[in-house]
């Protein structure tokens, strides 16, 4: 009898010791099989520098190694106002599958909380009972992307396969890969992002180049008379433009202009008004009827909010008059060899503000040592640290002092002044000026 009971004992020991030893080897089975997971996700991301083709590996991965149906990457970018955006998205198999999005109420939840969020029934979820979520919903499982504590994606899979809901397991598994993968997708996307930068660098650079071109060559040659131009962008490439060119019989043709806003798109119209002007102005002989049929064009073409202050007159060298008009343009001083003044201020509203405008005209007369200088409002508006102005007082009182020398000399000293004014930081604005001086003297500007 004691040696029945001895064996039963043993029998049942070594049952429980063999369960114990398949529940080990289970672990083990279930551990080489994460690793082995692991691995090839490694491998794989590791040999790609495409942040989009990383991250649809690591959906593939996530979505076969937990059984689910559907999977996304949403990155956070702090610096965007948009911070978060779904990126990318992977699903099983699309047929008979609608995209599943992940919830802003749910995005929100992991921003804040950064931490995996399971839901496998989330009408009964406490957490979001008052949210409602897409009817295609029947378990999430998500996980933070982190590097160096800071929140770059959120890991996302949608509804397990045959009904069943995602387990502390998954859970587990997502969160390695994801701390695993991370680093490789903020590294990637860190190259993408130098890469687009310096292929950005080289377009402005270009375009800089090319806006240089549409200025003015040379100084023109114009017996009597001196004139001189000059451009400096607040950026690489700017919105604001002069020009001088010639007509027939001694005329000549001088402009500035000034579009709204900087950068790229500022030059880019600008561009467009020059090809403009000199596309009309073979048809159209006054300053006013070329602003307005310019005016129309670039109305039709450009959105509402953009619009360009421009000042164009018609200089008769062989008659000595100045025939111009203006739209909202900066009104030009015309300095007299007595230190007196007048403004020009004959015209209209600004290019591209409304439709089928009118642009009244003015002719002076250009007397000896008489000087013209037209100008952008980046000049006045220079800035200083203390938000100081340069102002258009200290611009007249400038100018006036200054009579005396050469359109040139007149011209540089201004441009010293209002950049010293702005003590060496960026620019505000860009900063054009043209003068054009009838001489007393053979003297032009060089």
């Amino acid at each position: 009898m004691t040696t029945n009971i001895s064996n039963n004992d043993n029998v049942e020991e070594l049952r429980k010791r063999v369960q114990e030893l398949d529940e080990k080897n289970r672990k083990l089975k279930k551990a080489i099989d994460e690793l082995s997971i692991l691995n090839e996700l490694a491998l794989d991301i590791g040999s790609s520098a495409d942040s989009e083709k990383i991250m649809r590996t690591i959906i593939s991965r996530s979505i076969h190694s937990v059984g689910a149906e559907q999977g996304d990457v949403t990155l956070v970018d702090a610096d965007e106002v948009d911070s978060a955006q779904t990126l990318v998205r992977s699903m099983v198999s699309s047929k008979g599958q609608s995209a599943v999005h992940l919830d802003q109420n749910l995005l929100g939840w992991m921003q804040i909380n950064e931490k995996p969020l399971v839901i496998n029934n989330p009408a009964q979820d406490d957490r979001f009972r008052n949210v409602h979520l897409e009817e295609s919903f029947n378990s999430v499982l998500s996980v933070p992307m982190m590097v160096r504590s800071e929140l770059i994606g959120i890991l996302t899979l949608y509804n397990k396969k045959r009904g069943e809901e995602f387990t502390d397991q998954d859970k587990r598994l997502l969160s390695i890969i994801a701390t695993q993968s991370a680093q490789v997708v903020e590294n990637a996307r860190l190259q993408e992002k130098e890469q687009a930068l310096e292929k950005v660098k080289h377009e402005l650079e270009l375009a800089a180049k090319i806006q240089k071109r549409l200025l003015p060559k040379e100084t023109p040659n114009i017996e009597g008379y001196g004139l001189c131009g000059k451009n400096i962008t607040a950026r690489s490439v700017g919105g604001d433009y002069y020009d001088f060119f010639p007509l027939e019989d001694n005329k000549w043709v001088i402009c500035l202009g000034d579009v709204s806003g900087k950068g790229m798109p500022a030059s880019l119209l600008m561009s467009n008004v020059q090809a403009l002007l000199h596309g009309q102005i073979i048809h159209y002989s006054s300053p006013g009827q070329l602003l307005k049929n310019v005016d129309r064009q670039f109305f039709k073409n450009t959105e509402m909010e953009k619009f360009i202050t421009f000042f164009l007159g018609i200089l008769d060298a062989e008659s000595n008059t100045f025939y111009y008009s203006s739209c909202g343009h900066e009104y030009p001083f015309l300095l007299h060899s007595d230190d007196s003044y007048t403004r020009l201020a004959t015209g209209g509203i600004p290019l591209g503000v409304m439709e089928n405008q009118e642009y009244p005209e003015e002719t002076i007369e250009i007397q000896p040592g008489d000087k013209l200088v037209i100008f952008s409002d980046g000049i006045k508006d220079s800035t200083n640290k203390n938000g100081e102005m340069f102002g258009e007082e200290r611009l007249e009182k400038l100018l006036l002092e200054q009579n005396s020398n050469t359109g040139e000399q007149l011209m540089e000293n201004v441009f010293d002044a209002s950049i010293e004014h702005n003590e060496n930081t960026q620019p505000f604005d860009d900063m054009t000026m043209v003068v054009l001086s009838r001489n007393s003297k053979s003297e032009f500007c060089i």
